[in-house]
Formats: structure tokens, sequence, C-alpha cells
């Protein structure tokens, strides 16, 4: 051991006398490993198969781990920071133990500059114990006037209930951060996506689109309710809201009116109780730090139609909503309650205006009410349909 330790420094003192010593720069140009746990820039991989190689200034490897399995590789990109990550992968997985990890490393004091530039396609791509389906995600890191910005040029994640198309941008500065994105979301089974991301026997079926401008405080995975501000537009058909509680979706549980019956005595109980089935429902909303607006929330089906404007403070969980319902008594008006119904621009105050004026009866089958108070235990008032204008008002106002 002394004589090896003798012949290193002799080894290193004669290449010092001939010129500078360049073995601290030396690289593997190949690794092949197998590891019960494998930690990679202090990120903890379990029962790791990899085979990497290295050439110029980029990797590749092929790994195979309970969290990731595919290709993987890794270059310099000018004026990318941190470089570029290429991934081809048969599955990632980001486990639900790993969220302090993904906290850590996006709020290191780079921010955004920490992130490579990515360009990943996952097959099956799991987060916090939510299967989300085949990953497609484009990212760079640019350097913005306001500070640095980590650019989502494309995420689109797609499984058989619905697919997500999004942009968008994390910007870091001064140690604060904020993320903004635009989405489109299809819905192909509105129930069983809402089953996906942990709202279980909520909706059965439903099929349409959401979409909307979204901006927030803080990380891009990390929704920020309190600071959360943007619009979205929902038109959605065929489902139904079902019986059971739907635990943390307690604003569905407003919207589904499933207490109405209770609370009002109202003898409509087979509408709502047993699950409202709806045709469609359409809205616009915007969105204030955290509290909900919409003028024309529309709900259409064959046993009632409903109609919502309002405020819903997602933060404090409160509602105050104004909430018209018209049950279908088979008057031979349903096609004019639909038609209004489905009249994105008309509000609750024009549509209830045309209604009583063109199909008079219905002002009598019409249900007015206020809810408000927390989404678990609302406070649900009656109140009055508006008089009608007597004659001699009318003729003074034409």
């Amino acid at each position: 051991e002394d004589d090896e330790g003798a012949g290193g420094r002799a080894g290193r003192g004669a290449a010092g006398a001939a010129g500078p010593d360049f073995s601290q720069y030396v690289v593997p140009t190949t690794i092949a490993a197998r590891a019960a746990e494998l930690f990679v820039a202090d990120r903890r991989m379990v029962d790791v198969v990899v085979g990497a190689t290295h050439r110029g200034s980029s990797w590749q490897a092929n790994l195979q781990s309970r969290q990731a399995s595919g290709h993987v590789g890794w270059s310099e990109q000018p004026g990318q920071g941190v470089g570029k990550v290429t991934a081809r992968l048969a599955s990632l997985v980001i486990p639900e133990s790993s969220a302090a990890e993904v906290k850590d490393l996006l709020e290191s004091n780079r921010g955004a500059a920490s992130i490579p530039a990515l360009d990943i396609v996952a097959e099956r791509f799991e987060l916090f114990n939510k299967q989300f389906g085949r990953l497609d995600l484009q990212a760079s890191n640019v350097q913005a006037l306001a500070g640095k910005e980590w650019r989502i040029d494309r995420l689109s994640l797609s499984n058989p209930d619905g697919q997500l198309r999004a942009t968008g941008r994390w910007l870091t500065k001064d140690g604060k951060s904020n993320t903004s994105m635009n989405f489109n979301l299809d819905i192909l089974d509105a129930g069983r996506l809402l089953d996906r991301l942990g709202f279980p026997e909520t909706l059965r079926r439903g099929k349409g689109k959401l979409s909307g401008d979204l901006s927030w405080s803080g990380l891009p995975y990390a929704l920020d309710i309190p600071s959360l501000s943007g619009q979205i537009e929902l038109n959605v058909g065929g489902g139904q809201f079902l019986k059971q509680d739907p635990g943390a979706a307690k604003l569905l549980g407003v919207l589904s009116l499933q207490a109405l019956p209770r609370l009002l005595k109202l003898d409509f109980h087979d509408v709502f109780s047993e699950g409202l089935a709806f045709d469609g429902i359409t809205a616009n909303a915007m969105i204030s730090r955290g509290v909900v607006k919409t003028d024309n929330l529309k709900m259409h089906g064959v046993a009632a139609t409903v109609l919502m404007d309002g405020t819903a403070d997602i933060a404090n969980e409160s509602t105050n909503l104004h909430v018209v319902v018209i049950p279908e008594f088979n008057l031979g008006t349903g096609p004019l309650v639909y038609g209004l119904a489905v009249n994105p621009v008309i509000g609750i105050g024009s549509y209830l205006a045309q209604l009583f004026l063109r199909a008079p009866v219905m002002k009598a089958l019409t249900y007015q009410m206020q809810i408000t108070g927390p989404w678990k235990s609302p406070t649900i008032t009656k109140l009055d349909n508006p008089p009608d204008t007597p004659p001699a008002a009318k003729a003074k106002k034409e």
C-alpha cells in the first residue's frame, strides 16, 4: 500500500514537472451499475439498473428503476443554464414520499435557473399516487426582463378519460415566484377523470371541454388557491351528479343541489336527491384571488333546468349563489326553456324576463333561492319571484 502510494505521489510529481495535472478532470466514458438504492444529484432512486456512456458534453443512459424506465440523455446547451434532459420513458413515477424533495429542488435559491430544459415523453406518468396517463413535456430556461423564466412550451397529459394541453411559464426573481398557464382540457368521461384526480363517486359520465388562463404565486405543480386568478370556460354534457357525499369536492356538492328538497321542503325530491342528471352544463367564470364569480352558469336536463350566478370562495370554502330551478312539467315549454338555457350570452335576469314574457305560466313553476355560507352546511333561502309589471307601468315605459 505504501509502495503504491509512493508510486502515485511520484507519478504525480513527474507529471507536475512535465506539465499540469489533468487527473482531476478525468471523467469515465462508460458506467454500468446495479443498486438497491442510488442517489443522483441528491435524488433517491430505488432498485436501479443503469448503463450510461459519456461522449463530449453529453451523457446517454438506459435506466430501469421504480421511478423511471427507459432512455435518458443529458447535454450542455448554450444559454440553457444546467443543460437539457431528453427522455423517452415507458414509465415515470414521482411518489408522494418525494414531494418534499421536489419542493426543495424547485424552491432552491436559484429557482427556475436550477431546472434544466426538458424534452420528456413518458407512456405512463404517475404523480403523487395519481395516474395521469401519457406525458409529453417540453420546457426551456429563458432569461426574461422580469427574471429567470422556465417556459413550458408544451405540456400534454393523455388518458382514456381526457386530454390536457397547456403552455405556461414559471418566473422567479428575488426569492419570489409566479406560475401562469393557458390550458385546454378535452373531457371524455368527467366522472372517471374526477376519480383519477382523487374525487371518486362524484359524477357519472359527462363529456365536453374546460379551458382557461390561470396564474398563481408559487410552484407550477402546487396551485396556490389564495392567489389564484384568471378565467375559465366550461361546456360539458351527458352526465349525472351522484348521490354520494363528494368528499373533498364540496363545491360540486353545492352545485348538485341534493339538499334543496330537505331544506326548502319543495316538491321536486326526485329531481335532485337521487343525483341531478344533466344534458349540459355551460359556464363562464372569472377568478380573482381564489374567488370564482359567474353570472351565467346553466344546467339543463330532462327533469329540470338550473341557473346560477354569484361567487364561490375556494380558499374559505364558502359561497353566495343566486339559484333558479325550473322543473319540467310537460307543459310544452321544454323547447323554450332549453333554447334559452343553451344560449351562453344570456344571464339569469335576461333569461327569466324572456321566459316569463313568452310563457307566463312558468312564473308560478319557477323557484328562486339564495345559497350562502360554508359549502359543507350552506344556508338556503327561498326567494319570491318578482311581481308582474302593472299594465300602466308597461305603457309608461313604452
